[in-house]
This record gives structure tokens, C-alpha cells and sequence, in this order.
């Protein structure tokens, strides 16, 4: 071989393994299958059927304003019957309009047992889902199908609470473009509330779920997050105290700064629960988190975990009975945080995530070399006396594993 050639030959190995520490090839940890996940109990069979109706093709992907929309609503509200859930009499119905051209916010609720109560407690999570693009349809099967059956699951066998009526909303019009605008379904709900409920303040808390259903890394198999609730004493006190009961759910708190925190772009939001947020309303933002399904066809009925999704439910109606108990309106601080909590939620993570046997599907070696730096980070830091360069690494660690979870390309540069 000439001097020339072995330059060269060598020149390219080295571009070939830049990619490969970039790009990730070098990691092939097997994701995990959800169809591998058997479901056994007949909670999760009925969460099944909900997904499979709402995500079937003839219903091409429920977009606003369109006839698979509308026999999602027409679903929802079958389902609302149903279970005895009752419309508020000011809408004459279940349905909220929004505009003639994207549809309805669709709701019932169960009264409080105690006849004089007027405050309430709202389950909510968005229906709509991104249609019909270039000849490709997006079920949304997780996003968000699977937060709506948990949330039929929980209007059926959840009992009338004592201090609470309990309003049960499908939103639309939550994905794109309607997001973070006037339209979006939650944001009409806020800005137009129902007379029966009347103003924000009668809220005692508002719970939002989004991408409830779908799994990819092993060690998340069994994790729902919270977050929100940080922003309410009251409220992070019920969390805490809310254990799932003979179930291998674990429900984590983590900051809302963790998951909206983009850096150069900012604090971004991303689902109902910011509408609520704006008008000071306590609230709990539940999410299983991204995975490489989101926003993809791929995001199908056979890609969930429906047994976690029914630990969800039962998990949902001890938190209810949990806000029951306190009759004083909960307190709303919009800087308040709880880093040792986040801290202590996110480290096992982020260890497992700098091994190479339990790293994240498709880590680069770039990648696992940052979260190893974050280890011994981690190891020296004393979370109750964390700094806001602290703060930030955490954000931009957090960042990592849910660019990684989702498969976004680019992750090796956080």
C-alpha cells in the first residue's frame, strides 16, 4: 500500500468512527416491545378496546374539524352516558364548541356527594390527534388516545368524591397548529368556563395527562411522572402521600423546568395543563414521556403498556380520594420548586443511562461519556444546597434522556 493510500485509508476510519461515537450505531441495546407485555386484567382489556376504537384507521387520526374527529367525540360521548356522567345543564349537552370548523370540547362530571358543595376537581386530557399528511395517517395511539382511556376508566369506577364534584374534559384541538393559541382546546375551556363553574378559583386542582401508554427503555417500564404539583404545598403533600397500592407503578415528581426548559429557545409548553397554569390553578401534569412513536405512524394500539395504563387508574382514584381529604383551597406559588425531590427522582436514571449494559436504545458513546460526567457530578452535589448552574445541568441532563427516549436526532449535542 503507498504512503498516499494509507493516509487515506486511515483518514476515513477516522471520519467512520467520528460517526459512529455521533450517530449512536455504536449502540444497539434493545428497546423494550410492547407486545411482549401481557395483559391480564380485565381493566386493561377494556383500556385496550377504548385505544383501539379511538386509534382505528376510519377514524384517520382524529384532526380537528374532520368526520374522524367527530366520531371520536360521538365515542366519548357514548362512553360519558354510559357511565352516568351528567352534562352540565349551561352547555345543554356534553359538547363545548369551540368553532364550527374544529369541533368541541366534550365533558360530564359526577356531583359531589355533599349537595352544597361548589368547588371542583377536573380530570382532563386531549382527544384530537395530527389526521391524514401525505397519503401517512397518525393514529396517536399514545398521543393521546391513552390518556383518554384512562380517563374513561377513572369517570367508570371512580366514586363520588365528598368535598369535590369531579369534572371529567376530553379537549381538542391540542396539537398543532392549535397549540399554545386561542382555539386550543383547553385554552377556549379556561377563557369560556361554564357558568356551573364560574372562575379558575373554584378549581381545587386540575389533573392533565398526556402520552400515558407507550414504553421504550426498560427501566421506565413501570414510571409515570408528576410534575406541576411543586407549584402547591398542599397539593406536592397529597402526591407524596399517594402510594400505589399493590401495583409496581411508581409515580415520580420532577419539576415542570425539567421538561420545558429548551436551551437558547426557552421555557416551552406542551400540553392542556399550561392554560390552567396561566390562570394560577393548582395542578398535576401526568406523562409516561416520549418515545421514538411520538407524532409518527408508528404510534399504534399494539405499541402500549396497558397493564401500567390500568395501575394508572387505580392509582388516579386513591389521588382523587387523597385531594378529598383537604377542604381548604390549595395555594398556587409560580417560582416554587423542589429540587432535592428532582434530584433524588431523575439520579437512578441518569446512572443507569451512563452504563453501557443499561443505556438508553441508540446512546452515542458521546452521549454516555456526558452522562458519566453527570454521575460524579452527581455524587458530589448535595441537592439541598444546589446552585441555579446546578439547576441548569440538571435541565440539560434531563433534556438528553428525553431527546434520547424519543430517538430526536442531534442528542449527542446537549
Amino acid at each position: 500500500m503507498s504512503q498516499w493510500s494509507a493516509v487515506t485509508s486511515a483518514a476515513a476510519a477516522a471520519t467512520l468512527l467520528v460517526i459512529f461515537i455521533i450517530t449512536g450505531y455504536a449502540a444497539s441495546m434493545s428497546a423494550v416491545d410492547p407486545r411482549s407485555l401481557s395483559i391480564t386484567s380485565e381493566l386493561a382489556t377494556r383500556l385496550r378496546s377504548h385505544v383501539e376504537y379511538l386509534a382505528s384507521p376510519a377514524l384517520k387520526g382524529r384532526k380537528p374539524g374532520t368526520p374522524g374527529n367527530d366520531a371520536a367525540a360521538r365515542y366519548l360521548i357514548s362512553q360519558f352516558q354510559e357511565m352516568g356522567l351528567e352534562p352540565l345543564p349551561s352547555l345543554r349537552g356534553y359538547g363545548q364548541r369551540i368553532s364550527p370548523a374544529l369541533g368541541d370540547n366534550l365533558m360530564g362530571f359526577r356531583p359531589a356527594r355533599d349537595p352544597s358543595a361548589e368547588r371542583w376537581l377536573l380530570i382532563g386530557a386531549h382527544y384530537d390527534h395530527l389526521g391524514e399528511s401525505f397519503g401517512r395517517v397518525y393514529a396517536g395511539a399514545d398521543d393521546n388516545a391513552s390518556a383518554v382511556a384512562i380517563l374513561l376508566e377513572t369517570a367508570r369506577t371512580l366514586a363520588p368524591l365528598s368535598h369535590y364534584s369531579v369534572l371529567f374534559v376530553t379537549f381538542n384541538a391540542e396539537e398543532p397548529p392549535y397549540i399554545r393559541t386561542s382555539v386550543m382546546g383547553s385554552q377556549h375551556f379556561i377563557d369560556h368556563l361554564p357558568s356551573e363553574v364560574g372562575s379558575p378559583s373554584r378549581f381545587q386542582a386540575v389533573i392533565i395527562m398526556d402520552l400515558m401508554g407507550g414504553v421504550h427503555w426498560q427501566p421506565l417500564q413501570e414510571v409515570i411522572f408528576a410534575a406541576g404539583a411543586e407549584k402547591s404545598p398542599d397539593l406536592y403533600r397529597a402526591l407524596k402521600e399517594t402510594t400505589p397500592h399493590s401495583s409496581p407503578l411508581t409515580v415520580l415528581p420532577v419539576g415542570m423546568h425539567l421538561i420545558e426548559e429548551i436551551p437558547v429557545v426557552g421555557r416551552v409548553s406542551f400540553s392542556d395543563y399550561d392554560a390552567f397554569r396561566n390562570r394560577s390553578v393548582p395542578y398535576l401534569f401526568l406523562s409516561a414521556g416520549r418515545t421514538p412513536r411520538y407524532h409518527q405512524p408508528s404510534d399504534l394500539p399494539d405499541t402500549l403498556h396497558y397493564e401500567r395504563m390500568a395501575s394508572t387508574v387505580r392509582w388516579l382514584q386513591q389521588m382523587a380520594q387523597r385531594i378529598d381529604r383537604d377542604t381548604k383551597p390549595y395555594g398556587f406559588e409560580p417560582a416554587r420548586e423542589e429540587v432535592p425531590d428532582e434530584i433524588a427522582s431523575l439520579r437512578p436514571f441518569i446512572v443507569q443511562a451512563a452504563e453501557w449494559e443499561t443505556r438508553i436504545p441508540g446512546t452515542s458513546l458521546l452521549s454516555l461519556m456526558k452522562f458519566k460526567t453527570d454521575v460524579r457530578w452527581l455524587q458530589r452535589l448535595d441537592p439541598t444546597t444546589a446552585t441555579p448552574d446546578d439547576i441548569k445541568r440538571l435541565e440539560r441532563s434531563c433534556l438528553r434522556m428525553q431527546c434520547l427516549l424519543a430517538d430526536f436526532y442531534g442528542c449527542f449535542a446537549l
